[in-house]
């Protein structure tokens, strides 16, 4: 009887999580460009292949806007790690606001406002 309700407390917890939508190339991309434009960093020099990306937080909201139609609005935060041909590390942290697609959807964009970027210039190890 345990086993059921562990098996069980393990079960629910996982399928009642919505989906999250996956935005992180959308918001990868808009934190480049909002860096290039400071003068931070020359995408031409950057190795994609080194770059790291981590989800911070995702939050589920109602959809209070009308311009949007979607019931669900989901507040993201993400880190990322860009690495240059010289080795040099640049960190962004980006929040911005995302939508989750349908399938029927014939845009899959994600982003659903104006990102806010913000540059990590040191970090405390």
């Amino acid at each position: 009887m345990k086993k059921i309700i562990l098996i069980i407390g393990l079960i629910l917890p996982a399928i009642s999580f919505a989906k999250v939508p996956n935005c992180s190339n959308q918001f990868m991309n808009d934190a480049l460009r909002q860096m290039q434009y400071a003068g931070i960093v020359d995408m031409g020099n950057l190795d994609p292949s080194k770059t790291k990306v981590t989800l911070l937080a995702s939050e589920k909201k109602k959809n209070t806007s009308t311009t949007i139609k979607k019931q669900y609005i989901y507040t993201q935060v993400y880190h990322f790690v860009f690495y240059d041909d010289d080795g040099n590390s640049y960190q962004a942290i980006m929040k911005n606001d995302a939508v989750e697609a349908n399938e029927n959807d014939i845009y899959d964009s994600c982003s659903a406002g104006l990102g806010v970027v913000y540059f990590v210039s040191k970090t405390i190890e």
